[in-house]
């Protein structure tokens, strides 16, 4: 049996570096320069990585609850991953919503790219609020019983 330890927060690194190539989608808008057509699919790439990331880690510690382990651990990854997600979900729903009135101009770009991206974090949100529920009850038991 693998052990549970505190490196469950490895799908920061690519959403680092999707939110680093979005910003410079941003930039290579404003300056008029066509490269954010480029930067786009690699922040697309990187932000599936890192939901994919997030998923392996959830089926590893779903697997943990089903033994019977849970711990603060567990609490703190999904807690941090409905901030993470929720902001990151409005983030992406707002910009795919601010480019539609330029949508002809290169907004067609952002708009296909960030709303299904807004929608699947918004999944991923969901999915650590029915974890954390299920964390935090387990949690509640374990303190009864052992008073």
């Amino acid at each position: 049996m693998s052990q549970l330890n505190g490196n469950v927060y490895k799908f920061l690194t690519p959403l680092f570096f999707s939110g680093v190539s979005f910003c410079l989608s941003f930039y290579f808008c404003i300056l008029g320069v066509s490269l954010f057509i480029y930067s786009l699919p690699i922040y697309a790439f990187f932000l599936l990585l890192s939901l994919f990331l997030f998923y392996q880690t959830d089926k590893n510690l779903n697997r943990f609850m089903k033994m019977g382990v849970t711990s603060f651990t567990q609490y703190s990854f999904y807690h941090n991953c409905i901030g993470i997600y929720l902001i990151l979900s409005f983030v992406l729903f707002g910009v795919s919503v601010a480019y539609v009135p330029f949508y002809y101009n290169g907004g067609m770009l952002f708009v296909w790219y960030c709303a299904p991206m807004s929608l699947l974090c918004f999944i991923s949100f969901i999915q650590s609020q029915k974890r954390i529920k299920v964390v935090k009850k387990q949690l509640q038991n374990q303190n009864l019983n052992s008073k």
